[in-house]
């Protein structure tokens, strides 16, 4: 590809150019493509690197070639419509990494079964400075899902935490899989309330790591696997080994030492779950305790 600015700062404390970000997309684009081929993607753009000023785009670039990168139209809550791009290939990666695109996000379902999602996603968003107090909460959320017969793959963020990830057969709805990763997060937190939190709230939190289960709703996104973060050091969303989990911190994968961990495939072997029975397993042990979910409006008020 031919890369426009390609001598443009992106990194400013690291002196990580355009083309150097576009050079590496073009070499991590075929690992990426499972997680994002059949997914609307939204975007984080920062044209004039991360010392400027970035932003989320979610329509489709009117200058997209067609040929190259799809369309999917679908209507927003408040009228209108969004236009999400469409990616199935590796040149359409690197011609939105030459658009200053930074950050990769998609959906946990893809468009030709929009409703049944085909990962579940728990995100583990720790205090400031807070590495091993996030590595304790995943090894205690990760034995939690385990109990409920739910294996799970492991993420460095390239920011604060961690996200384990759990591949679906698409079988049960969006509701139930939201369902199944809240209650499973409570009864985590419950088990270990001096740890962890599902408290949405900041000033709520205290020195605990917040349970974001939020990501397996409708129209949630998730960065997606070898992603830049708009970070100093340029780090990467990276899969990670669960015996690696004590040694790699959430930011620790970065460009700059991408081709030792770009080996490595740790999550080669998994494989898709059915949640139809762990619904009513997380439903019989809510229903027997004195867990309380309170109505998710509270949330988002």
């Amino acid at each position: 590809m031919e890369v426009s600015n390609a001598d443009r700062v992106v990194f400013p404390n690291d002196g990580i150019t355009k083309g150097d970000v576009v050079g590496y997309y073009e070499r991590v684009a075929e690992r990426m493509l499972p997680f994002i081929e059949g997914r609307p993607l939204s975007v984080e753009r920062f044209p004039r690197g991360i010392g400027g000023q970035g932003f989320m785009q979610k329509n489709v670039p009117e200058h997209a070639p067609e040929d190259l990168i799809g369309r999917y139209t679908v209507p927003k809550e408040d009228g209108g419509t969004t236009t999400y791009p469409m990616v199935s290939t590796a040149e359409g990666i690197t011609f939105f990494a030459n658009l200053g695109v930074i950050t990769f996000h998609v959906p946990p379902a893809r468009i030709e079964d929009e409703m049944h999602p085909d990962w579940a996603i728990w995100d583990l968003d720790p205090p400031p400075g807070s590495v091993d107090l996030v590595r304790e909460a995943a090894k205690e959320m990760h034995s939690v899902l385990e109990g409920y017969g739910i294996p799970t793959l492991l993420l460095t963020s390239g920011s604060k935490g961690y996200h384990l990830r759990a591949p679906l057969a698409p079988t049960v709805d969006f509701e139930s899989v939201a369902f199944v990763a809240r209650g499973t997060a409570a009864v985590a937190a419950a088990a270990n309330e001096d740890l962890m939190t599902l408290a949405f709230r900041k000033a709520d939190r205290g020195d605990r790591v917040f349970i974001d289960w939020m990501r397996n709703t409708p129209r949630s996104t998730s960065v997606v696997p070898w992603s830049l973060r708009p970070r100093q050091g340029a780090p990467v969303a990276t899969p990670i080994s669960w015996t690696e989990l004590d040694q790699v911190a959430p930011d620790q994968v970065r460009m700059g030492n991408i081709a030792e961990r770009s080996r490595k495939r740790p999550w080669a072997k998994a494989q898709a779950i059915d949640l139809s029975a762990v619904v009513e397993k997380v439903e019989a042990d809510l229903a027997s305790s004195e867990i309380v979910l309170e109505p998710f409006d509270r949330f988002r008020s």
